[in-house]
Parts: C-alpha cells; sequence; structure tokens
C-alpha cells in the first residue's frame, strides 16, 4: 500500500487547491477565525472514494503536514499569502488535519 501513498497525497494536495482556488478573501479570513471546516466538503464530496481507499487514506493523511496544506493553499492562492503566513493559519490547518482524519475514520 505504501506505493500508493506519494499518489494519494498528490491527489488529496491537488483536491485541497481546487477547492481554495474557489475561496474568496473573505471566506478566508472566516475559515481562520471560525467554525468552517474544508475537510467537512472534502469528505461529503468524495465520501465513496474515502471510504473505499479508507486504508491508503489514513495512511497518506498521516504523513501529511501543515507546511504541506499551506504550500497547496498558497499555490492555489498566491495572493493571500498573508493569511496563509499566519499562526492562526497555521493552527487552522492542523485542525483540519485531525478532523478530516476523524473524519475518515469514521466512514
Amino acid at each position: 500500500m505504501s506505493a500508493l501513498l506519494p499518489l494519494a497525497k498528490d491527489a488529496a494536495l491537488r483536491k485541497v487547491e481546487e477547492r481554495v482556488r474557489t475561496l474568496d478573501r473573505t471566506y478566508v479570513v472566516r475559515w481562520i477565525a471560525g467554525n468552517l471546516w474544508l475537510a467537512d466538503d472534502l469528505a461529503r464530496r468524495y465520501a465513496r472514494d474515502l471510504r473505499a481507499w479508507k486504508g491508503t487514506v489514513l495512511e497518506m493523511l498521516a504523513t501529511m503536514s501543515a507546511d504541506e496544506l499551506l504550500a497547496a493553499c498558497r499555490n492555489a492562492r498566491p495572493d493571500l499569502s498573508d493569511l496563509w503566513d499566519t499562526p492562526e493559519a497555521r493552527a487552522k490547518v492542523e485542525e483540519e488535519l485531525r478532523r478530516a482524519r476523524a473524519l475518515v475514520e469514521n466512514l
């Protein structure tokens, strides 16, 4: 299964980039400060795939870092780098990772 990890990680980061690319500045500010969750949205959209590949997804999430996710956010929306570079954004991304793991575990 570990041979699939790089592919899974790349696919997950691309999905994050796709989702972040559609967000406007106001939403990102609210997301960092509030109870909005991107992990929930992605889990709903891809629930069938997540169930089918649950073990690989959990293994991949265990190897994914906040830095990688923030890099994907910066890549998708470089105009919001002032937001991505804040400690609050890092904390929110770390929470998103924890939440994503819990959502996949409970599928």
